[in-house]
């Protein structure tokens, strides 16, 4: 994607910086304009270095010598934009935006850019990010169809108060600005993802090692190509799918136990188009005890019941909605995961290998890439190495074609 990083005054300027080698390293395409304000803490060549394909200054709109061999910038470069990041923005710059004023390349970018998503992190003082005005601002910028705002983080500010205005996470902004889509709903698409845990007693519980970055990068996916998503993740998933909380089509819903997943995919399965069971479910139970259960009372053998078969549950309620299942096995023969298939007939049945020793690193669960096989209607679709992201790829592909 091709992202047009606005950087203003702000003691969180550096912060742009490690943004934009982000950016750079999640092979987006990236040019970078700071304002008057921003030179007071960042240096521009800096952004050269990390890897921004050019940087511009708040006054080389009228440079005329430096861009005598280009047509007039700010309409340039709101051409080029796929979309505009400015991070951090401060009070002064989003009062120019909600106004209209465009003394300088940024602002004269933006209001030349009424189609153009912008995406914009604030970071500010607590009384000036709570002021009557700025948040007047704030209103009258969100009414526009192409702006989204982040809100802020709450800790220590850098003029020493506690309170709401830090600028968001480096790896939040970057994984978010990209897959922020404000256009019209296209489809309805439920995610669970990551872990479950079947407790024993208040301190003991029994799981598994899944980190949830499936899911994760199925929303994004999913996000990115305007879609509505719903991510049911268990609670101890990697903390990125908390990134997500609040993007216009995104709801993160967190639980623990297996039960609990079936309850809240229940109460959302109806409401959508497409069911994606990529979650490791815990899929036996304990009767749990309400106090810790002693050493001495401990014995040799552990009484288990059968956990709730979420994915079996949805397939019988199904009307018109697409699903997709997984099936982590070490076995990982074709037969396997056929045999599966006819057990829980999904429209997409997604099979990866597992394997993990107690000297060994894990393989599958965790893993950046790793083996799938992939069915379709009970056919073999694709069979090969992909990362997660690659992975929510092919699987939105398999379910659209």
């Amino acid at each position: 994607m091709k992202i047009l990083l606005g950087v203003c005054g702000s003691i969180s300027a550096y912060r742009s910086l490690d943004v934009c080698r982000q950016l750079v390293k999640d092979a987006h395409e990236v040019k970078v304009v700071l304002t008057k304000g921003a030179l007071e803490f960042v240096k521009p060549q800096v952004f050269k270095y990390l890897g921004a394909q050019e940087v511009f200054t708040a006054n080389d709109d009228f440079n005329l010598e430096a861009m005598k061999d280009r047509s007039v910038l700010h309409i340039e470069l709101s051409k080029w934009a796929q979309r505009i990041l400015i991070a951090p923005a401060s009070a002064n710059t989003l009062a120019k935006l909600a106004n209209g004023i465009c003394d300088d390349l940024l602002t004269s970018i933006f209001l030349a850019s009424a189609k153009t998503t912008t995406v914009i992190f604030p970071a500010m003082n607590t009384n000036m990010l709570r002021h009557p005005l700025t948040e007047t601002n704030f209103q009258r910028l969100k009414s526009l169809n192409s702006v989204f705002i982040h809100p802020t983080k709450e800790g220590l500010l850098a003029c020493g108060d506690e309170g709401e205005g830090k600028l968001s996470d480096v790896d939040l902004i970057a994984s978010v600005a990209p897959i922020v889509e404000l256009g019209p709903i296209k489809r309805k698409i439920l995610i669970t993802t990551g872990a479950t845990i079947a407790p024993l007693d208040p301190v003991r519980y029994l799981t598994n090692p899944s980190s949830g970055k499936t899911g994760y990068e199925l929303a994004k996916q999913y996000l990115k190509d305007g879609h509505q998503v719903t991510l049911i993740a268990g609670r101890h998933a990697c903390k990125e799918i908390d990134y997500l909380t609040h993007l216009p089509k995104a709801k993160v819903l967190r639980v623990s136990t297996t039960k609990q997943m079936h309850v809240v995919v229940k109460a959302h399965f109806d409401d959508h188009d497409t069911y994606i069971s990529s979650a490791a479910l815990s899929d036996i139970e304990f009767p749990q005890s309400s106090k810790k259960i002693k050493k001495s009372e401990l014995g040799d053998s552990l009484s288990i019941s059968r956990a709730p078969d979420v994915l079996k549950d949805m397939l019988s309620r199904k009307k018109d909605q697409k699903i997709v299942g997984f099936a982590a096995e070490s076995n990982v023969e074709l037969e396997t995961f056929l045999k599966k298939w006819r057990d829980k007939p999904v429209d997409v049945l997604v099979g990866n290998f597992v394997s993990a020793n107690h000297d060994q690193v894990s393989v599958g669960f965790g893993s950046a890439e790793n083996d799938y096989t992939i069915l379709k209607n009970g056919k073999e679709y694709f069979t090969g190495r992909l990362s997660k992201s690659e992975l929510a790829q092919k699987i939105e592909l398999a379910l659209d074609h």
